[in-house]
């Protein structure tokens, strides 16, 4: 009997062909290579399985190992065998439990073989050139899309876990959602500690954006008409691209893409300027598309970011100046809320306010430009799932740990004052110690940090930056910011019946519904004498929040009332409300209270997509019949409103309802109006809610 054994950090690996599972110590035999995984075949083994036991002991080595160096500087040769050392510990593990080897063996296989394809790229190089100049899209191995210069990602950085075959995958996470289980579909994207090069990123981020997007079928015909709209052709090595002015050049990040995969980069984000005019300033948005590169082709990564860009609310991409300073102030007074202790002990270390608002003016850098790729890829699982909410929690979480270092390294809180704290910061997430997963675990740990207060603080200090640049104030050196309330318009008549220039430009401003334009056309529909009035608004859900409660304070006693709705899906409607929302609580001459209220001045209107006003139909029944007993009781239901709801237009169907919370509403045909609905399906989210008065109280 022949036995010869290989001690690895504590497991034994041994080849006693009578004993299979006998430990034996102190070989001395040399390492063994693998060539193709199987090596050759022990002519006196008895099978297959025994040979492979035999040939295929693996000895976990760290991938900066003298076996490794050695082999990348004389490159790897499929024919004399690849020694085993050279692989990465984290790739492939000999299992302790002889039951599970032959699965083992199996999963051994596909691991080499993918390292082997992935070796063979970082070591051979220059197709990219070659398919550059072919005008072709070469191949890399999944997940990657051919995009990605595969010799800039370290090999240590691409091999993961056998086991990753059995990790969540889309479907598991879209199971989870369609069972109305978001709480544990969100754990599920966090905790699922998917790799780089994991199978489950083939397909992951593309789903996730179209899960936001409202267009489900990913079709390639826009992005290629839009393209040839552009530049005239569809080859990219004929394509001049020109970045548009909402780009901050001096972060363009592209990771780990090829020449290709940048020009390919740039191409998607002239064509988002293209179909998306209203983008003013979105410095992150190159960078996100350089991801998303990674693993998708160009017409996904195209539709993936216009998904992103149309995302409710701006969910994802800050896509003015005014929103992304108030994203970066917003996350310095959440700091100071959150991580308080922090700003304390750098305040100990001498560290100045202006420092720090320097350093939380590049917050979104110290993510998207600063932590390697490892970080970045499943910091963006959890943001392509859950939004710009998770980008705040991980820059206070990079915040915290970086203090944290300071406070116990002396070196680093000497180079402070020469570095700067912005700089230090970029530093120390370049050379993050902590794992993808602590990371993410250090975020998501910060107590009491939920999303309504984050919407809040953005709103406030959106609002607050707005009236200051209205007043003409600037606004550095801001804390947390004390939002006044929403100015008032001064009341003026205009000789033209229309709204002045100073109204117009407040309008423009504090509004998130109207245009200049929308609002024109409003004011074309008013009573002639509501027309010497201005526009004041007086409510609006981003200021004041989603309750029927709030809406009934700030707007009972004003009459008369513009409600304007903007919904998920940009449609934008509304009513003029000829009578004040106090008026529910009136009763009739019988005594009995008013079930409905108001007067035939109310109307219905849609502006966007399509603009349309419907009047009472009795007006249009007494040009026809002066008689007035000729209109019915159910065509004279104008308002509406009780503690669940609020209902514009009556009749066999409402014309307008929002219910308590104004999260939800329904718009129906009824005899009132005779209008169609005002959304194709009836049913609709509400995005933002406004009301204006047209006399100031």
């Amino acid at each position: 009997m022949t036995v010869g054994t290989h001690a690895t950090r504590g497991i034994t690996s041994h080849e006693d062909t009578s004993h299979p599972h006998r430990s034996r110590l102190n070989s001395t035999k040399k390492p063994q290579t693998l060539s193709g995984i199987g090596g050759h075949h022990n002519n006196h083994h008895k099978s297959r399985r025994r040979s492979l036991q035999h040939e295929d002991a693996f000895i976990p080595d760290l991938c900066d190992s003298p076996a490794y160096t050695s082999c990348v500087e004389s490159g790897y040769s499929y024919n004399r065998g690849i020694p085993i050392s050279a692989y990465p510990k984290s790739l492939i593990q000999w299992p302790v439990d002889g039951s599970t080897k032959n699965k083992r063996i199996s999963e051994v296989k596909k691991q080499v073989k993918l390292l082997g394809n992935f070796i063979k790229m970082t070591v051979g190089g220059g197709h990219h050139a070659e398919a550059l100049s072919d005008d072709k899209t070469p191949t890399n191995p999944p997940p990657f899309s051919g995009h990605v210069d595969m010799s800039r990602i370290p090999v240590h950085n691409l091999a993961h876990s056998a086991d990753e075959t059995s990790m969540a995958k889309w479907d598991d996470i879209k199971t989870q959602m369609q069972t109305g289980r978001m709480k544990e579909a969100k754990q599920m994207v966090r905790e699922t500690d998917w790799s780089l090069g994991s199978p489950a990123r083939e397909n992951l981020w593309r789903e996730m954006c179209r899960h936001h997007s409202s267009e489900k079928d990913f079709g390639d015909f826009y992005y290629w008409d839009s393209v040839k709209q552009i530049y005239g052709t569809t080859e990219l090595s004929e394509c001049s691209v020109q970045m548009p002015a909402f780009i901050d050049t001096s972060y363009k990040i592209s990771h780990s893409l090829s020449p290709r995969g940048v020009t390919a980069c740039e191409r998607i984000i002239s064509v988002i300027a293209f179909s998306h005019p209203a983008i003013t300033y979105a410095p992150s948005l190159y960078a996100l598309t350089s991801m998303l590169l990674h693993y998708m082709d160009e017409v996904d990564a195209y539709n993936c970011m216009a998904a992103l860009v149309s995302g409710a609310q701006n969910k994802f991409l800050t896509q003015t100046k005014i929103a992304n300073e108030a994203h970066w102030r917003a996350a310095m007074i959440l700091g100071k809320k959150h991580i308080r202790g922090a700003f304390s002990t750098l305040s100990k270390f001498g560290v100045p306010q202006e420092q720090i608002e320097e350093a939380f003016h590049s917050w979104i850098w110290w993510i998207l430009a600063a932590l390697p790729i490892t970080h970045v890829v499943r910091v963006l699982d959890c943001f392509l799932f859950e939004g710009s909410k998770v980008m705040l929690r991980i820059a206070l979480a990079i915040f915290h740990l970086f203090v944290k270092a300071v406070a116990h390294d002396p070196a680093m809180v000497g180079a402070l004052p020469s570095k700067g704290l912005n700089e230090s910061i970029m530093q120390f997430c370049q050379n993050i110690q902590i794992s993808p997963q602590k990371l993410l675990k250090t975020a998501f740990g910060i107590r009491a940090f939920s999303k309504s207060e984050i919407t809040k603080v953005v709103v406030q200090t959106e609002m607050y930056l707005k009236s200051q640049r209205m007043m003409g104030g600037g606004s550095s050196g801001i804390g947390q910011p004390n939002v006044p309330e929403t100015p008032a318009l001064n009341r003026s008549v205009s000789l033209e019946g229309l709204p002045t220039s100073e109204s117009q430009s407040n309008i423009q401003m504090m509004s998130h519904t109207l245009t200049i334009k929308e609002l024109l056309t409003l004011w074309s529909w008013l009573p002639m004498r509501m027309t010497m009035h201005q526009p004041t608004l007086v409510y609006t859900t981003e200021e004041h929040g989603c309750s029927l409660t709030t809406f009934f304070q700030r707007v009972e006693k004003h009459e008369p009332t513009l409600l304007c709705i903007r919904t998920l899906d940009d449609y934008v409607f509304g009513a003029y409300c000829s009578t004040a929302w106090a008026q529910r609580h009136h009763k009739d001459e019988f005594g009995n209270w008013q079930t409905y209220f108001g007067t035939g001045e109310t109307f219905l209107f849609t502006l966007r997509p399509t603009v349309a006003k419907y009047q009472w139909i009795g007006i249009s029944k007494q040009q026809d019949n002066a008689e007035l007993s000729s209109v019915e009781h159910s065509q004279e239901l104008f308002m509406h409103a009780d503690s669940n709801m609020i209902t514009i237009g009556g009749g066999n169907g409402q014309g307008i309802m929002l219910d308590h919370d104004f999260r939800y509403g329904k718009t129906e045909t009824c005899q009132t109006f005779e209008n169609p609905p005002l959304v194709p399906n009836g049913d609709f989210e509400v995005k933002i809610i406004e009301v204006y008065s047209l006399v100031n109280m």
